[in-house]
């Protein structure tokens, strides 16, 4: 079926009630899985540096509750003998301090090594499976969604979600294992004034809770404000050369100037929010600190505790505040990264308007007979575009599609390629319904010249490599001859080797297609889709294209669609669409005497001057649809 435009409009479909994180598990599953290891390992280091954090206030409660007063604290037989206690006491103090920074490195540095690393992998495999998939959706997303937002979510949205699942994920972890370490060793030594320490939690739920909410949304707008942004660049020097030829910078810099502030403001919003987050929490720290100096003092006094106990209740509840400040900050990180994996999960949850049948067989060598059986296509249920369309071209033929603008010659030859798929009827090519054939090796024997060719940013030789990438050097060199591309080399400084621009902004247009035909020619397919390729082209650049196309064509099964009836009205067969239907066909004799659409078009191109007689397609006599051959010599 075809797919509806108006719904791939991702982010505006509701997937039912299920968690975000549910509905991510199985597209992050198969990336972490074979990572179990690495993951376990960086987990376990940031609880041991977590565990090694805690021990630091330690040694220094030793010193002031057994060295300074001079009580040991060694056991009889960690004593040396000979040596003064208290001097041996300070030795041991030094090695612990020493071990303990020395193990905390360690994890440190193994947790960061291997989350970094985690990371990494996840964001590449991430982009990799995105940029697939939306490689593989249907045209009608395309059509329907504005690029730089789509290359946002792969990009940096990727990026939120690989701080968010491994860097902010195990930050929390580890500071939240201190924080409930803290509050447990508190309750250990004296679990009275470990109530003022716990009084940080209740403070605190609230406070996540609520900026956690706040940053979430104000981060989801953010991203939307940044695609849109992207969307103005990406769309503004795509259209670079219309922007100046029609005077349009200044237009263009106040709408990208406006979608920037935009961006801006909700980013500042963001850092507002992540800013006050953390003055909060600083807040929280401030007031439970003041509460153990309350409460502390009075329970050392009493003998309930020593002084080293109060100092690491200090130590503990003061340094509650780098744990508590790495959960705001990286609680805004995952809130963001929630953002982003949603607007991530909606783009892999987009299903593919066309796929391979789960028993689709590939498909054989084609001869090229090509065969429309009622064939119906709407792209929504509201807008039919095609209605019984019914012809056959035979292996060879030249068939010519005419007709007004929308009349639905372009949607035929999609259908053929399987851009899209009809709602109703077949297509079929060598008597194959091509839904039965897996898409790859369908389209692997389909060569398409349009209207406006697109070359990739490389060197022309890339360019007509592109057609078929195990072509050699020797069938590339002879596609480019047969195309011509060889007449405009010698103006290039490097030749074959010359970097052609963006989009092939460095040729003309009719090198721009020259070039389209040469890749066409190394590709060698049976099936050729010619749609609009000279329209635009002046009347020398249309000759030469034209006797490129006379070589493309040769033995080909060839579908042109053209508004040039100078350039059709030689075709084997020609279709005369209108409102979707196939309302004429034959030959331009044949057409002619009938006195239908095609002959009023043909009269106004006439009186147009299109009629041009020199194109340098031989004109043929006409045969039998099975005898009837490409009159391309």
């Amino acid at each position: 079926m075809s797919e509806d435009p108006r719904k791939s409009t991702y982010g505006t479909i509701v997937k039912g009630q299920r968690s975000i994180y549910r509905r991510a598990i199985p597209h992050l599953a198969p990336i972490l899985a074979p990572r179990w290891i690495m993951l376990v390992v960086a987990a376990i280091a940031s609880f041991a540096a977590a565990g090694f954090e805690l021990l630091k206030p330690w040694p220094l409660k030793f010193v002031i509750d057994n060295v300074v007063p001079g009580n040991s604290f060694l056991p009889e037989w960690a004593r040396a003998p000979g040596v003064d206690d208290r001097a041996w006491m300070i030795v041991v103090v030094c090695l612990i301090i020493l071990g303990a920074a020395g193990m905390s490195a360690f994890a440190a540095y193994l947790k960061e090594f291997l989350v970094n690393r985690l990371g990494e992998e996840l964001a590449f495999e991430l982009r990799m499976k995105l940029f697939g998939h939306v490689q593989r959706l249907g045209l009608g997303f395309h059509d329907s969604s504005r690029m730089g937002d789509t290359i946002t979510r792969i990009t940096q949205d990727t990026r939120s979600i690989r701080d968010a699942v491994t860097l902010s994920a195990l930050q929390i972890s580890k500071a939240a294992l201190e924080i409930a370490g803290a509050l447990l060793l508190m309750a250990w030594m004296d679990w009275k004034l470990a109530i003022v320490g716990f009084l940080t939690v209740p403070m605190l739920g609230p406070t996540v809770w609520y900026f956690r909410r706040k940053i979430e949304k104000a981060s989801r707008k953010r991203r939307k404000r940044e695609g849109e942004l992207n969307s103005v660049a990406q769309e503004t020097m795509s259209s670079i050369r219309l922007v100046k030829t029609l005077g349009r910078e200044e237009r263009q810099e106040k709408q990208f100037g406006k979608q920037s502030s935009k961006s801006a403001e909700m980013g500042l919003e963001v850092s507002r929010l992540e800013a006050a987050y953390v003055r909060t929490v600083d807040l929280i720290v401030a007031v439970v600190t003041c509460g153990v100096v309350v409460a502390g003092v009075p329970r050392v006094l009493a003998g309930h505790i020593e002084k080293g106990d109060l100092m690491v209740f200090f130590f503990y509840v003061k340094n509650l505040l780098g744990p508590l400040r790495d959960v705001a900050k990286q609680s805004s990180k995952i809130s963001q990264g929630k953002v982003g994996l949603e607007r991530i999960v909606e783009l892999l949850d987009e299903r593919p308007s066309v796929t391979d049948k789960p028993n689709a067989q590939p498909a054989p060598a084609l001869k090229g007979r090509i065969a429309f059986e009622d064939v119906g296509f709407g792209y929504d249920s509201g807008r039919q575009v095609l209605s019984n369309i019914a012809f056959r071209a035979e292996p060879g033929q030249v068939v010519a599609l005419v007709g007004h603008s929308g009349a639905g010659k372009t949607t035929i030859l999609s259908l053929i390629s399987r851009l899209y798929d009809p709602s109703a009827g077949r297509v079929l090519v060598d008597d194959i319904d091509i839904r039965d054939c897996t898409i790859e090796s369908l389209r692997d024997q389909i060569s398409v010249v349009m209207q406006e060719s697109v070359l990739l940013q490389t060197s022309i030789y890339e360019n007509i490599l592109y057609g078929r990438a195990g072509a050699t050097r020797e069938q590339v060199l002879a596609a480019a001859e047969a195309a011509g591309v060889n007449q405009f080399l010698a103006r290039l400084p490097e030749g074959y080797d010359t970097v052609v621009g963006a989009r092939g902004a460095m040729l003309s247009g009719g090198e721009r297609q020259r070039v389209a035909i040469a890749r066409s020619i190394v590709r060698g397919a049976p099936i050729l889709l010619l749609d609009e390729p000279t329209t635009g082209l002046d009347a020398k650049s249309e000759q030469l294209v034209m006797q490129g196309l006379n070589r493309l064509m040769e033995g080909k099964t060839t579908l042109l669609v053209s508004h040039k009836l100078g350039l059709v009205e030689r075709a084997d067969l020609i279709l005369v669409l209108d409102g979707g239907r196939i309302v004429e066909s034959g030959t331009s004799a044949e057409l002619q005497r009938k006195g239908g659409l095609y002959a009023q078009l043909r009269a106004a191109a006439a009186s147009d001057g299109e009629l041009a007689e020199d194109l340098p397609i031989r004109s043929i006599e006409p045969r039998q649809p099975e005898e009837r051959k490409s009159s391309i010599p």
